[in-house]
């Protein structure tokens, strides 16, 4: 018998930039520990890419329309929160990339299988085709939705112990789940520099728009918290450049706004800002967390991110606002009260998050014993490898 000579292949989705920001974290961490052959596959756009085009339209354009009463992503989110892992609406929703996965397996022979986003069922796709290999399903977010456990992987790793507690309430057992925390860069538990930012003395204020820039009202909000007394301001607009453009031209002149598109060391402007505005994502609030920076979630959107905002002020980490009044009162507390007044979070996992998720895994890809793969083999959904 001999191992399966493949990749360590992790399954994503790119609606949002978490996953796929996850899914980064792990390959860099696994190549760090000798495994290069790491292979990111964003499943639904490769099996269906125009029916994944519109999905994520939707998703972008989800925000605009909740405005407008037409909130079709969190009445999605909500109504199948509690879906049974075994009703119809899963076992629908696990047709989906089946033939992509397929072929995955064909071509990759995997050593490893590594979700980093709900898709339902494709670890019973690969049980039922005989194949011996490790599966692992990483959460994403605080709080938990049943499509997470649509699909049973040998094992989860979840972002605090709640959510381990709700989902062995939801009948998953405790051995197969380690709390890790939600996988983010090294450079987040380093020590590192402040970037170069507007010099002022009364605080800085960090706006992040998010990923792709959908983050509301930020123009709004940069002149509210210029209001207050000698605050600066940081804007990042993530990849949205017409955002960036926009705001560019309105701040100009003033010297206490920065603003800038992509960052890739938001570290360094969180430890320097004495508090941040931001969206609910799982993988800015992870990041938050760890940096500790006073944190305030504005206009959550429904669904997994107001499910994570509220988590998260509940453990006194985060406060949500609503209304531009509620954050100038907010930001102003904060400016004031500074860090060592923002009380201490206890959901911070001990570790490393995506060294501690990799060691699990290059564990029991060493601990398998995998079915010998035949030279010049083929996989099939439904009977495994077979010889052509």
């Amino acid at each position: 018998m001999r191992q399966r000579n493949g990749a360590i292949v992790i399954l994503c989705a790119g609606y949002g930039d978490g996953h796929v920001q996850v899914s980064r974290t792990l390959k860099r961490k696994f190549g760090e520990l000798g495994f290069g052959n790491v292979r990111i596959v964003d499943l639904f756009r490769e099996a269906h890419p125009a029916m994944d085009a519109f999905s994520k339209f939707l998703y972008a354009r989800s925000p605009a329309w909740s405005e407008l009463g037409l909130d079709y992503y969190g009445w999605s989110y909500y109504l199948t929160r509690d879906m049974k892992t075994g009703g119809m609406m899963s076992k629908w929703l696990g047709t989906f990339g089946l033939h992509k996965l397929t072929e995955v397996l064909d071509g990759d022979r995997p050593l490893a299988l590594i979700s980093t986003f709900p898709f339902s069922g494709v670890f019973e796709h690969v049980r039922r085709s005989g194949i011996a290999v490790p599966t692992f399903t990483v959460i994403t977010d605080f709080t938990l939705h049943n499509r997470w456990l649509s699909s049973t992987p040998d094992h989860f790793f979840a972002a605090t112990e709640d959510l381990k507690r709700a989902m062995m309430e939801r009948g998953v057992p405790g051995r197969r789940i380690t709390v890790t925390g939600i996988p983010i860069r090294d450079a987040f538990y380093e020590t590192g520099e402040a970037a170069e930012k507007p010099t002022s003395s009364g605080g800085n204020v960090l706006i992040m728009a998010g990923a792709f820039g959908v983050l509301r009202d930020i123009r709004s909000m940069a002149a509210r918290v210029l209001e207050l007394g000698e605050a600066s301001v940081t804007i990042v607009c993530g990849r949205n450049e017409p955002l960036k453009r926009e705001l560019e031209a309105w701040f100009g002149a003033e010297r206490r706004v920065a603003v800038y598109g992509y960052v890739e060391r938001v570290d360094e402007l969180m430890r320097y800002a004495s508090c941040m505005i931001t969206k609910a994502g799982g993988v800015t609030l992870a990041e938050a967390i760890q940096i500790g920076i006073p944190t305030l979630i504005y206009k959550p959107f429904s669904g997994q991110e107001k499910e994570n905002a509220i988590y998260l002020e509940q453990q006194g980490f985060a406060r949500i606002t609503y209304n531009m009044n509620q954050l100038a009162d907010q930001v102003n507390l904060m400016l004031e009260r500074g860090r060592m007044g923002w009380p201490r979070t206890n959901i911070r996992p001990p570790g490393k998050a995506a060294g501690d998720i990799a060691d699990r895994v290059i564990r029991s890809i060493g601990a398998s014993i995998a079915e010998p793969v035949p030279a010049g083999a083929s996989f099939d959904p439904h009977s495994g490898w077979r010889p052509k």
